[in-house]
């Protein structure tokens, strides 16, 4: 850590300027919100576009400022192969399923789940969420702390308190309006970051010349996507691509944070036009960021002197290049994109995580209850899930190993155990008109059990005996989220048919209903 402050006057003023505008741009949508419907869907007013950009600034964080960059400066770009997925994946989901979640859910994703198979599915749908984003709202906030600290020597619990505290304020009192509106500039402003960090290294930083970079990044085999070596025990391109597919399918598919920008935007067409907009984003964005990695490789290869000794791990690099190379403003610029990266995503998480407790909890259990009680249990829950949030994360920021790794083991973890077959639970309302809920249930039960198997002998939490040890897990954790997903979506389907075989047919609630879409 740097023994002094290496912000000038100029990056200070950036700083406050961007946080004066996001606290005043976020808090003027206050008066708008009188019902909690408003305050969680925005009456459905939102354009496409900006609806897009929201979603991509919510994706992304400060993951994608200290990863992505730390990944590709240390090791290449094969990790960048479950990204390289989403296009795909967005065809199916602009076609199939957002007309599903406009026809059928008013706030919640997980209403979905209820009408298709009972309450106990909506719960576990709502349960994983909530309890996958709380612990990716912490990651976030302590990665942001983590990149701030090293430039500037603040503490990391000042930064968190700090940041935490003006972002908790806005959405409180703007809603998915104020979100969203806030997210609109975050995202352009770590499109330009990163466009302009790339540019700065190639023609300013480097006095040889962007070529001598590009040499040294080349002649690293630094931009490696593949390597074909498949084992099932390792972290291959081949468990990252298969991750990669059930990550993002259940992002864009299932998650709260995703389909409620479905249901903001004004009609079917524009909601279709958000998703395609937020991946066009995120895949210039990903690609510029793991640029910036490899070029910062090439760049300090060049110049090693200019590295610091303390320097070990690859997420600390970014964030000493910007505190000791990028000029005065600059600085201020790049740090300000990183906190719309962390902000964005801590915004938009706690409206969502509001949303689902409110529309999944409170409506159910409360009663019927006079709006102005459902919109202040709303925000009093965004409070909560804030302070709660904070708190998490000065938990991580004590935690060693590279940020990277960090994420991708707890999207792995948290994606088997708390979500292992939610994917297959949206698909099999979607897709199979038979399933019902007495064949889900049982399905998922197993699946929950399979999977905490797997993680008990794989970790070896339960020691097995000789003649037993072929029960135990032993291929690499990442493949358990798919793999979870496809054993309940089988025993699933089956079931189904097995038990209510006699059941009526009906397709209201599947992607096969046709009827007048909005």
């Amino acid at each position: 850590m740097p023994d002094r402050n290496l912000l000038t006057i100029w990056d200070g003023l950036s700083l406050l300027v961007y946080l004066g505008v996001m606290l005043f741009l976020g808090s003027s949508f206050a008066r708008r919100q009188t019902t909690a419907e408003h305050y969680f869907t925005a009456n459905r007013t939102i354009p496409g576009w900006a609806a897009g950009l929201s979603m991509f600034a919510t994706l992304l964080s400060s993951f994608l400022f200290i990863g992505f960059p730390g990944h590709t400066y240390q090791y290449n770009w094969e990790v960048l192969m479950q990204q390289f997925t989403t296009p795909f994946i967005i065809i199916g989901v602009v076609i199939f399923i957002i007309p599903v979640y406009r026809r059928a859910v008013r706030i919640s994703a997980y209403e979905y789940l209820e009408h298709r198979f009972g309450y106990f599915a909506r719960v576990y749908g709502t349960v994983g969420f909530l309890t996958g984003h709380f612990v990716k709202i912490g990651v976030v906030m302590s990665a942001m702390s983590l990149a701030l600290n090293s430039i500037t020597g603040w503490n990391r619990d000042g930064i968190l308190i700090a940041l935490g505290l003006i972002t908790i304020v806005y959405t409180f009192a703007g809603g998915m309006e104020g979100v969203i509106w806030t997210d609109v500039i975050q995202g352009l402003l770590m499109i330009v970051c990163g466009i302009v960090t790339v540019l700065f290294i190639l023609f300013i930083a480097t006095p040889e010349g962007p070529a001598a970079v590009w040499s040294e990044v080349t002649s690293a085999d630094k931009l490696r996507l593949i390597d074909p070596t498949f084992t099932m025990t390792d972290q291959t391109v081949w468990v990252i691509t298969w991750m990669g597919i059930f990550h993002f399918t259940s992002r864009f598919a299932t998650d709260q944070t995703m389909v409620q920008r479905y249901l903001t935007s004004t009609s079917l067409y524009e909601a279709r036009k958000g998703a395609v907009v937020s991946i066009a984003s995120c895949m210039i964005v990903w690609i510029t960021f793991s640029m910036i990695g490899s070029l910062l490789y090439g760049f300090y290869t060049l110049h090693p002197e200019r590295l610091g000794e303390s320097i070990t791990e690859g997420d600390q690099v970014f964030p000493y290049f910007i505190g000791r190379e990028l000029p005065p403003g600059l600085t201020g610029l790049v740090l300000a994109g990183l906190f719309a990266a962390t902000m964005s995503t801590l915004s938009s998480d706690l409206n969502s995580f509001s949303a689902c407790v409110v529309s999944d909890f409170y409506d159910r259990f409360a009663g019927k209850r006079k709006e102005h009680l459902r919109l202040l249990v709303s925000r009093i829950s965004v409070l909560l899930a804030g302070v709660s949030a904070v708190a998490l994360a000065m938990w991580i920021a004590r935690q060693q190993g590279g940020i990277m790794s960090f994420v991708l083991n707890a999207w792995a973890t948290i994606g088997a155990v708390c979500g292992g077959g939610i994917l297959a639970a949206f698909f099999l309302g979607f897709f199979c008109p038979r399933a019902n809920a007495k064949g889900l249930n049982i399905a998922l039960t197993i699946g929950i059990v399979l999977v905490l198997w797997c993680y008990a002998t794989s970790n070896e939490w339960i020691t097995l005996p000789e003649r037993l040890s072929f029960l135990a897990y032993r291929w690499h954790e990442w493949w358990l989220m798919g793999f979870s997903n496809v054993i309940v979506f089988v025993l699933g389907y089956s079931l189904s048919r097995i038990l209510g075989k006699d059941e009526e047919v009906s397709l209201k609630w599947t992607a096969y209903n046709r009827e007048a879409e909005s």
